[in-house]
C-alpha cells in the first residue's frame, strides 16, 4: 500500500509537469525550478531530482493513474516501473512485463534479464500441440 501510495505521489507530480509545461511551454523550465522547490521544500526526501521528475512526467503520460490503483505496475517498486519506460515505447508490452513480475515477484535483475530475453515473444513461439485433438484431428 505504501509503494502505490509513492507511485500515486510520483504520477501526480508527473501530470503537474504535464499540465504546466502544456500552459507555459518547453521554455518555462518548468522541471528545473519544481525540481529546485520540492528540494527546498522537502531536503529530506529524495525522490526529486532534475531526472527523476522527468521520469515522473513520462509515466504519467503512459499510464493512466488508474493504471497504478487496478493493475499490476501499481504493486511495483519505482526502479521496476523506471525500467520499463526505458525498455518499451508499447504500453502492452509493459503492461505484459509489468504483471509478470508482479505475479512471478521478479527482482528488478530478474525483470532485466527477461526483457532482454524477450520472454514475451519466446512465450508465444513455444512449440504446442494444443491444436490438435487428442485423438489427433485438428481442432
Amino acid at each position: 500500500m505504501v509503494n502505490t501510495e509513492l507511485l500515486l505521489l510520483y504520477w501526480d507530480i508527473g501530470r503537474a509537469i504535464l499540465d504546466r509545461q502544456a500552459a507555459e511551454g518547453w521554455g518555462g523550465k518548468v522541471i528545473d525550478r519544481l525540481a529546485v522547490d520540492l528540494q527546498s521544500e522537502f531536503p529530506e526526501m529524495r525522490g526529486f531530482s532534475r531526472s527523476n521528475l522527468h521520469y515522473m512526467r513520462k509515466v504519467a503520460s503512459e499510464w493512466p493513474r488508474s493504471a497504478f490503483v487496478q493493475q499490476a505496475v501499481g504493486q511495483l517498486p519505482w526502479g521496476h516501473v523506471l525500467l520499463l519506460i526505458d525498455r518499451f515505447d508499447d504500453r502492452a508490452s509493459r503492461d505484459w512485463y509489468a504483471a509478470s513480475a508482479f505475479d512471478r515477484g521478479w527482482s528488478r535483475n530478474v525483470l532485466m534479464h527477461q526483457i532482454r530475453n524477450r520472454l514475451d515473444q519466446r512465450i508465444g513461439a513455444a512449440p504446442s500441440n494444443f491444436h490438435r485433438a487428442p485423438s489427433g484431428r485438428r481442432l
